[in-house]
């Protein structure tokens, strides 16, 4: 079998209380994933998507698509996930 990757990617959001500012308290924490626009990298990566991927829309296509302050994306990347989970957990700590 000829396959670039053992495993697939994927993508998720989450949710944090406090808004932007334990969305953006989170992005500036995480050390292995970085903060990007685009989502489609082989690395993983991050982004808030009201001020970046969605702040085109008007306040009410946001709220219809579930944007709010404390959104964060993430798509998964290469990395080893154990790495990755406790990158996001000291993260999260620290919001």
């Amino acid at each position: 079998r000829d396959a670039q990757c053992d495993f697939p990617g994927g993508l998720f959001s989450l949710e944090l209380k406090g808004g932007k500012n334990a969305a953006f308290d989170f992005l500036r924490n995480v050390r292995i994933a970085r903060n990007a626009v685009s989502l489609g990298g082989v690395e993983t990566l991050t982004c808030h998507p009201k001020t970046t991927t969605h702040s085109p829309l008007s306040a009410q296509e946001m709220e219809t698509a579930g944007v709010t302050d404390g959104l964060v994306r993430v798509s998964v990347g290469v990395e080893d996930w154990r790495d990755l989970l406790e990158d996001f957990q000291r993260a999260l700590d620290r919001v």
